[in-house]
């Protein structure tokens, strides 16, 4: 059976294929019309490197940074990439997806992309998720006894939030709902096809 006879098939059947075709329409629209937007905000934490003006007194011991901004942000991208932080969030009350990337730019840029159901949501995560990074930063070098200009800091940048609308959520909706809808029709209109040619073929005495 190829798609003309499927097509055939729907089309003899239109009392039956008519009426679910016009509710998945109905599903389709309603995923495209009905279903919130998400937010996606795009937070930005920068590193920046040790100051280039410090220099120790002559006699003091002088202890290097083994880290530098990039070294340093990949392993924060692994912390908060982790599935064990998004179920301690999760368990914590926040609501919504993100995925962190590195950008080196000379200093290393932490972007973090939070999708949620509200700009206020999505907002709360990045917030959490900037303390972590200052956290991380303060905790990966404490162990070291580095004089404060040795140090990489953290330094939000909050007033280079971007903000979108999302709809992604959307259009997978109504992907579902019209796959689920034609594999329903197709499906009703097979069985009626094959009950009728049963039902033929009785008649008939095979």
């Amino acid at each position: 059976m190829d798609f003309a006879d499927v097509g055939r098939i729907l089309l003899r059947r239109w009392p039956i294929t008519a009426p679910l075709m016009l509710l998945t329409v109905a599903a389709v629209a309603w995923a495209m019309l009905g279903v919130p937007q998400q937010a996606k905000v795009t937070g930005h934490v920068t590193l920046l490197p040790q100051r280039e003006q410090y220099s120790p007194a002559i006699g003091d011991t002088v202890t290097q940074n083994p880290w530098n901004p990039v070294t340093l942000a990949d392993v924060i991208e692994v912390r908060l990439s982790s599935a064990a932080l998004a179920e301690d969030l999760f368990e914590r009350g926040y609501r919504g997806e993100w995925t962190v990337s590195v950008i080196n730019t000379g200093a290393a840029i932490i972007a973090i992309e939070v999708l949620a159901d509200t700009e206020t949501e999505a907002h709360r995560i990045i917030d959490v998720l900037d303390d972590l990074i200052g956290e991380e930063v303060v905790t990966r070098q404490e162990s070291f006894g580095l004089a404060d200009g040795a140090k990489i800091t953290a330094v939000p940048l909050s007033d280079a939030d971007l903000v979108e609308r999302d709809n992604s959520q959307r259009r997978r909706i109504a992907v579902i709902a019209a796959g689920a809808g034609l594999v329903t029709t197709v499906a009703a209109a097979g069985l009626a096809e094959w009950l009728s040619r049963r039902r033929r073929r009785a008649a008939a005495g095979y």
